[in-house]
């Protein structure tokens, strides 16, 4: 007996084709890797109605966490140089959208992290053994997290 592939199932988005857009920013080393935390929490709220015995729970305050980004050093840019930036206490929120594509490229959903900045820079590791790529982590602290229209 033949095993048939329905294609229209097989159709699958892979999380390794995604492109991140900074405002205002050129960013010349834009080989990231990876995006990671782009989470968003309600707070739970506990309550009672009067002398209901029962503990009621509903969604409080909005928080998002941290989202982490690498890519592949290749020398400062100005994206570096925002961080710079904000080590001297000029934080200046920008906006960063990152967009998910499918196997072929085409933009299938994108997220867009508002009143976004570098909260942490690391530099790449420094390992003699390794053949692999320098890779530098950049932490971002979001105000908002919301979907925006891909490509």
């Amino acid at each position: 007996m033949a095993v048939q592939f329905d294609l229209q199932t097989d159709n699958y988005v892979g999380t390794h084709n995604f492109q991140v857009i900074i405002d205002e920013i050129e960013v010349l080393n834009s080989e990231f890797v990876s995006v990671s935390g782009v989470v968003s929490e309600s707070e739970e709220i506990e309550f009672m109605h009067g002398t209901d015995p029962y503990v009621r729970r509903g969604a409080g305050r909005v928080t998002y966490e941290p989202v982490v980004m690498e890519r592949v050093y290749k020398g400062m840019d100005e994206f570096y140089g925002w961080r710079l930036e904000c080590e001297n206490g000029n934080i200046e929120r920008k906006n960063v959208t990152v967009t998910m594509m499918d196997a072929s490229f085409t933009p299938v959903r994108a997220m867009t992290l508002e009143g976004a900045w570098p909260s942490k820079w690391e530099m790449p590791d420094m390992d003699a053994s390794s053949s692999g790529p320098a890779i530098e982590r950049i932490t971002l602290t979001v105000e908002r997290v919301r979907e925006s229209e891909p490509g």
